[in-house]
């Protein structure tokens, strides 16, 4: 990606400065104390509480600063690669979200029945791929590049994780439900938030 740096308004610097570098902190000690206290609880691990409700906020996160990453991009390559990673985070999101037992479930779960949801993902999807069918080898080669940075790694170690939470659901470390939820919601929480870890460190290498 040749543009991967671009001059940065001062608000920009700020946010994604040592403020922006000290909030991450506190969400990183947050998360612990979160994952220390609640767990064994399973009250909190449920559709739709804590752990749930964490996840779907640092995905939505990591697609918003992915978004921002793509927007501040000087060259389409970039732009699309950025994009790419956006739709992907929020791909995710759209399969985490479950509207029942929640006060807009008779909103939304005719939609998520009819899954009118992942439509909606495949009208940004298919012209997001159209588009980037002309740059292939450029993004292939900007995908190696980024390969080797620290958000790339943050992202595969995220991803992981996340996949080791749909492993423990599967009663793989433990033969008790329960716990195997609350170990699925875990490692889900910790990897969802490296993935929004490694969105601010690829727009804090912009900033």
């Amino acid at each position: 990606m040749s543009d991967i740096r671009v001059e940065s308004p001062p608000t920009t610097k700020i946010l994604f400065g040592r403020k922006g570098d000290m909030s991450m902190a506190m969400l990183f000690l947050g998360n612990g104390i979160i994952l220390y206290f609640c767990f064994g609880t399973f009250a909190y691990y449920v559709e739709n509480a804590l752990f749930e409700a964490c996840q779907d906020i640092y995905l939505f996160g990591a697609g918003v600063l992915y978004f921002v990453a793509a927007h501040r991009s000087g060259d389409p390559v970039s732009k699309l690669f950025w994009l790419a990673l956006c739709m992907s985070c929020m791909s995710v999101l759209f399969r985490e979200l479950d509207p029942r037992g929640t006060n807009v479930e008779f909103l939304l779960q005719p939609i998520f029945d009819l899954r009118l949801h992942y439509v909606f993902l495949g009208v940004i999807w298919v012209p997001l791929f159209v588009l980037s069918v002309p740059y292939r080898r450029s993004l292939f080669g900007a995908l190696w590049q980024w390969f080797f940075s620290f958000s790339a790694v943050l992202l595969l170690i995220g991803i992981l994780f996340y996949i080791g939470g749909d492993i423990a659901e599967k009663s793989f470390f433990s033969g008790d439900y329960l716990v195997s939820e609350m170990i699925e919601e875990s490692m889900e929480l910790i990897g969802t938030f490296i993935i929004f870890f490694s969105a601010y460190a690829a727009l804090r290498r912009q900033a």
